[in-house]
Order: C-alpha cells, then structure tokens, then sequence
C-alpha cells in the first residue's frame, strides 16, 4: 500500500526502488487501521524526473507527490478518516489512516465493490481473502489518482511482455540514474517484494499463503515483477476470531 492502503498502492510506481513497511490492523468486522512508510531511491526519484514532469506541475497546479495531494485524495473516500501522510525528506513517505470497510477500499465512483478484497463474517469467526488477477488488476488504480498519471504509467508493463522482457525494459530505465552495476540493479528488480503485516484483533484460526508469526499477526510477501505482470493469480487469505 505498499493491500487497501497508502504504502502498499504506492507499490505501483516504486518497483525494485524502495522499501515499503505496511502494518494493516484489522478488527472482526472489517473496520481497522493502517500505517507505512515508503523510502524511495534517490536513483528512481533522478529517474522519474528525467522521464516524467512530475516534479515541475503546471503554475498553480501540486505536484501528484505532493503529500497534501495525496492525503487530499485518499480523504476524498467516505470510507476512509484520520488520513495523515507525510515526507520528512525527499523520497521518504510515512503516514496512516482509517477505514470503515476493508471490502470498500477498493469499490468504484458509482460505489460498486471491487474485487480485490474479500470480507467474511460467520459464526465466531472473520475472513479477509486477497485476490489479484488480470481481470481486477486495475482496480488497485481507483484508490490513487495520482497512480494513472502517465508518469507512473510509463513504468507498467505491456500486456504481451514476457518476465525477461521486463526487467530488462526496468533495466534500461534506471540504468543511467543507478550507481552501481547492472548485475546488482538486476538482482534488486528481480527480488524486489512488498511486505505486508496484518494484525488481527483475535486469535488467528487459518491461513493461506503468508506466514503466521504470531497469534494475531500475519505476514505476506507480494513479489512486485508477479505483480505487476498479474499473469497468475496472487490469492491469500486469514480467519481469525
């Protein structure tokens, strides 16, 4: 948000280029909380300057960057409250929020859910399911405005691309803002992740996918290359009471 909220969407347009610290705390019946911090590269920052005109917005107009304009278009959402983001200093994003409904962070204009998240509650028990696939992949553009700007477009894969093809177009694009060799940018691209943390208010009962580690604390790693190319299905999912 580096998945419903700011680090984690924000895993969009930072790649192999950051660090993302997300931490979801989720009650049982779907409302809760989250907080993150994002570092970002200076090497993707210099990059995005030389490709986009992210850092130079139009006279009287914020930067999409702008922490006052990313925290003005999450409080937009009537599912959200309490939003504070903030940059300390240049590439560092920190911030956190809270939400109503989880199943809604990801629902449309015309207040349609998404299908990304999934919320159950049964007898004792609540379910939240994570599901990533190339029909609801874009969905994940809906919580951020400033996600569909082409600046960050740019960096999204072809529909068609192969794995290969990919990281080398990633390669390509940082090589000359990157200062050291190609051999290690490669092996960032490649194991690059978004880890995520959900605390649950009662005692986990299952899980798929991720790890427990502990009695309320759930732990996923999303590999960004799979995705970004969303050619298989990402499916995780906890019940806790």
């Amino acid at each position: 948000m580096k998945l419903p909220l700011f680090p984690v969407l924000a895993l969009l347009f930072l790649l192999a280029s950051c660090s993302v610290y997300q931490d979801i705390y989720l009650d049982s019946d779907g409302s809760g909380k989250a907080t993150g911090r994002v570092l970002l590269d200076d090497f993707y920052l210099n990059t995005l300057e030389d490709l986009t005109d992210l850092s130079s917005p139009a006279p009287g107009s914020s930067s999409p960057m702008d922490p006052d304009t990313i925290a003005a278009e999450l409080s937009a959402n009537p599912y959200f409250r309490g939003v504070q983001i903030s940059s300390p200093a240049p590439g560092i994003y920190q911030g956190g929020l809270q939400f109503h409904n989880v199943e809604a962070l990801f629902s449309t204009e015309e207040g349609r859910a998404g299908t990304i998240l999934g919320f159950e509650r049964n007898s004792g028990s609540s379910t939240l399911n994570l599901r990533i696939n190339s029909d609801n992949f874009q969905e994940m553009f809906r919580l951020f405005p400033m996600l569909q700007d082409p600046g960050f477009q740019y960096f999204l894969p072809e529909p068609d691309i192969s794995r290969s093809e990919y990281t080398e177009m990633l390669l390509f694009l940082f090589e000359d803002q990157h200062k050291g060799d190609e051999d290690e940018l490669q092996t960032r691209v490649e194991k690059a992740s978004l880890d995520l943390t959900i605390h649950t208010e009662g005692r986990i009962l299952s899980s798929i996918g991720g790890e427990r580690t502990g009695d309320r604390e759930w732990k996923i790693q999303l590999p960004l290359l799979d995705l970004l190319l969303h050619r298989q299905e990402l499916f995780y999912s906890v019940t806790f009471q």
